[in-house]
């Protein structure tokens, strides 16, 4: 590896101390979990300096700055051997990422957004367009106002469905309902009205009433 070591300037002097010379080198990266680094002046453990986000892997050719003769600071990677590696920012802290302006970010083959704990969207509108969209959580709870959806077809597969509301109105053109074992309705009053035709079809069919039946038509015929 050729020399690219030179002194660059002192740090300012502080309360704590007189001024001290710092050294800038590239180097390579040797070891990536505790940071190592080889120059062509020896061999160093290193720190990543905060403004640098990418993560070093062995093998990576790297800036460093040497305040002292055993410990250096990792300040940018500049090559990476495998071209095309995949390249991690890291932080050791929390992250902000904070724009005066709008942020975008796109990927040819996609994005994966991964959290062990919570992920929390606050935004005033959200616009989602996508061909196919597939949501999978043990509990799901939506809380809104109003609920507006224009779909084609609706398929539904549920074990328990336990509806309530204050009204449901309901308009189609044609129900179709079957009912494998037993059906029970409990209402404080019932109205069908069919402008044509009502028919009731059974092997038994019961109709009781604690005080009155009416049965009213022009013609009525029984059995």
């Amino acid at each position: 590896m050729t020399s690219l070591a030179r002194k660059l300037h002192f740090l300012p002097s502080s309360a704590e101390g007189p001024s001290r010379p710092v050294t800038q080198e590239v180097g390579e990266v040797e070891t990536a979990g505790a940071l190592r680094v080889r120059t062509e002046s020896g061999s160093y453990a290193a720190r990543r300096a905060v403004s640098c986000l990418v993560a070093p892997l062995p093998g990576d050719l790297v800036l460093v700055a040497r305040p002292e003769a055993e410990h250096c600071y990792i300040l940018a990677v500049l090559e990476r051997p495998e071209e095309g590696a995949a390249v991690v920012l890291e932080s050791d802290g929390d992250l902000t990422i904070r724009p005066r302006g709008r942020m975008a970010v796109a990927a040819q083959e996609g994005v994966t957004i991964a959290s062990g704990k919570d992920l929390s969207v606050a935004s005033a509108s959200v616009d989602v367009k996508t061909v196919d969209a597939s949501v999978s959580a043990q509990r799901l709870g939506v809380v809104g106002r109003f609920l507006h959806s224009e779909i084609d077809r609706v398929k539904t597969v549920a074990g328990v469905i336990d509806e309530v509301a204050e009204r449901i109105s309901q308009r189609v053109k044609r129900l179709y309902r079957h009912v494998e074992d037993f059906e029970q309705l409990r209402a404080d009053k019932v109205d069908y009205v069919a402008n044509k035709t009502m028919s009731l079809r059974g092997q038994n069919t019961l109709m009781t009433a604690e005080e009155l039946v009416k049965v009213d038509g022009e013609q009525i015929h029984l059995g």
